[in-house]
């Protein structure tokens, strides 16, 4: 069945309650995600029997805050305009994503979808044999990016066509924020 003929039965009034925004559900939802991973960091850093068997589970909940950052792009896990803006940036700082950089590179992804040349996403070579597939989950060439990327804003430069030229300096700003901390 296709997603809209879904959407077609759904009752009127649980499709309204189901995209209502509110700020209390998402906050203790956040809440919880940071507490899972506060808490399984401090049993890894204590080095608890079989600490190791944890480094993926850690390592899935942190990513999946990438999830949170989207979202609040588009400004909809809350119904407070600057609420979604302040979770984005902390998803941003603990990803080492600049949030109003990537807000500039997920807008050009949408507004130029699968266009090569101008889709943003269509930029980095996707892995294609086993090894470069190893290479690509293990997160290494995610964390060596994002850190050329926080380099590059720190001193300045922002070459990305996506970022509009007003926007630059508040990129530049947020990352050396980010960078302070």
């Amino acid at each position: 069945m296709a997603h809209k003929a879904f959407l077609a039965q759904v009752p009127a009034d649980w499709r309204e309650r189901m995209v209502e925004r509110s700020d209390g559900p998402g906050l203790w939802h956040l809440a919880g995600h940071l507490g899972l991973i506060l808490g399984l960091g401090a049993l890894i850093a204590a080095g608890v029997p079989g600490w190791w068997a944890l480094l993926p589970v850690q390592g899935v909940l942190v990513i999946f805050l990438f999830t949170l950052e989207h979202e609040a792009t588009h400004r909809t896990p809350f119904r407070t305009i600057w609420l979604n803006d302040w979770v984005g940036r902390l998803c941003g700082l603990l990803l080492v994503l600049p949030f109003d950089w990537f807000r500039a590179f997920h807008m050009a992804h949408h507004r130029w979808t699968n266009l090569p040349g101008r889709d943003p996403e269509l930029d980095g070579p996707k892995p294609g044999a086993r090894g470069a597939w190893l290479w690509h989950v293990s997160g290494l060439p995610y964390w060596i990016a994002a850190l050329r990327l926080m380099v590059a804003l720190v001193r300045g430069q922002v070459a990305d066509a996506f970022v509009a030229e007003g926007a630059k300096a508040r990129v530049v700003a947020e990352a050396r924020g980010m960078a302070v901390v």
